[in-house]
């Protein structure tokens, strides 16, 4: 539990301004491209994550704005100032690690005011601080224990709370709940974004979970293969994708071929097998331009309606209706998750409420949302 002190350690802020500036940044490993002139500006204050697969050069990244991996190529600055040549104990920087790597001969209180006796913090300040952050995050009563004596949660506190002593103006975070489990990561996170709001402390969390990233950031940058697809807030990112990797990557997607029937300056028609369909214009993400054109129709499950196909629904647009067949379902509690195969090809759909009208099997009838649907180009 998060304690209130009587003097905060910061205000919130968001002031606008340039904190973090990552400018033509690249990283070379012998052959391997890890990240490719990589263009990004953290705003003073801010929560943003590095979002994407395994090997996407997020982790390279936050690395290299700690000065621990040398860029081959590009600048980082700082409040305006270049961290080329600058060693890690000199950059403005703390970051918590994926391992917490507490010392475990040490109480809380030695592991947490470490660092500030490496830096030869005169000890009167040292207990001060020390005490003042113990207070901040709730581990005053836990002060003289030793780390395994902590549950995984309490851990994380204290690794935290290592790196805030020491008074950074950017904190970084690779991975640091991975290591929980799944409802200790949600209750975690949520203390983690409080604790970054009442501080007001620029944070870079690497992460490959994209329901973290959606919950806990101002901004993401969603990256493959070392290159930025993709950055932006939570919302952006989940309604107005940049392209097919970030629509995938972030929340559940169908992806339906289609071809297009007709464009209007307000509709597009699209043929799926030998159904035919009818979305807003701004459906249409980028370079489709004619009819006949093939095309990847992406479908968030949440935004389309299920019902049985024998019942009438007086509100369903047909010209935004497709029949198929119920393939698969899951019952996940607060709703069902159906796999249902239209013209040879498999759709996902949410009922969240599922208790109006049971489990649905056989032939389905699925209204697309008007704005719950976007067409990119066809691949391959």
């Amino acid at each position: 539990m998060l304690q209130e002190t009587a003097q905060p350690l910061a205000e919130t802020t968001t002031e606008g301004n340039a904190h973090v500036e990552l400018t033509r940044l690249v990283k070379h490993f012998e052959e391997v491209v890890a990240v490719d002139n990589l263009d990004l500006t953290i705003e003073r204050g801010s929560f943003t994550c590095l979002l994407g697969p395994s090997g996407c050069g997020k982790t390279t990244t936050l690395r290299m704005i700690s000065g621990f991996v040398e860029p081959t190529g590009g600048d980082i600055l700082i409040s305006g100032r270049s961290q080329r040549g600058v060693p890690p104990h000199k950059r403005k920087t703390s970051i918590v690690f994926q391992e917490y790597a507490l010392f475990p001969h040490m109480t809380v209180r030695q592991n947490v005011g470490y660092g500030l006796k490496v830096h030869h913090t005169p000890k009167a300040e040292r207990t001060e601080r020390v005490d003042r952050i113990l207070e901040f995050m709730g581990l005053t009563s836990m002060a003289n224990r030793l780390p395994s004596m902590l549950s995984g949660g309490q851990q994380q506190r204290v690794a935290l709370a290592r790196s805030l002593v020491m008074e950074p103006e950017v904190l970084l975070m690779d991975e640091p709940l991975s290591n929980l489990d799944a409802k200790l990561r949600v209750r975690v996170r949520t203390e983690l974004k409080e604790i970054q709001r009442r501080l007001g402390i620029t944070t870079i969390y690497v992460t490959h979970d994209q329901e973290e990233a959606l919950a806990m950031s101002d901004r993401i940058a969603v990256m493959d293969e070392g290159v930025l697809q993709q950055y932006g807030t939570p919302w952006e990112l989940y309604f107005n994708p940049n392209n097919r990797f970030v629509a995938d990557f972030i929340g559940a997607n169908a992806f339906v071929d289609v071809r297009i029937e007709e464009l209007t300056d307000s509709t597009v028609g699209l043929a799926i097998g030998s159904q035919s369909i009818e979305l807003p214009r701004a459906s249409i993400t980028a370079d489709i331009e004619n009819t006949g054109q093939a095309a990847s129709l992406s479908l968030r499950p949440e935004g389309i309606g299920i019902r049985p196909a024998a019942e009438h629904d007086d509100t369903a647009d047909e010209r935004r209706t497709l029949h198929g067949t119920v393939r698969m379902y899951q019952f996940l509690g607060a709703y069902v998750r159906y796999w249902v195969a239209v013209e040879e090809q498999e759709i996902i759909v949410d009922d969240h409420n599922p208790k109006r009208r049971g489990i649905l099997s056989g032939k389905v009838a699925l209204h697309l949302g008007e704005w719950e649907a976007q067409l990119f180009p066809a691949t391959g």
